[in-house]
């Protein structure tokens, strides 16, 4: 089983999710945040640390932008206790109950 916490962006509406959704019933349990609720969407807590380790930071190109993203994407996925961090976040503790 899945549970999937999602904002309304128009993309989780998107006919591939729709139709990836169907051929998974009673597996995945959807739960949409409210509307205008960053503070309860742990993934902006991800967007926040990657907007801060690259700021201020020159980039010659695309690629050379996008091999920075993954070099702090693949940090934060070895450093769980910052991830669990995210979630011990009062806004976004209901998530552990």
């Amino acid at each position: 089983n899945l549970l999937v916490i999602w904002d309304g962006a128009a993309i989780h509406r998107s006919q591939i999710v729709k139709e990836w959704l169907h051929k998974k019933p009673g597996r995945v349990h959807l739960e949409r945040l409210p509307a205008y609720s960053p503070m309860l969407n742990p993934v902006e807590l991800v967007w926040s640390q990657l907007k801060r380790a690259l700021k201020n930071r020159v980039f010659a190109d695309l690629e050379s932008l996008q091999g920075a993203v993954l070099e702090e994407v693949n940090y934060l996925q070895a450093d769980r206790e910052r991830i669990s961090c995210f979630f011990r976040k009062k806004e976004v503790a209901f998530f552990t109950d």
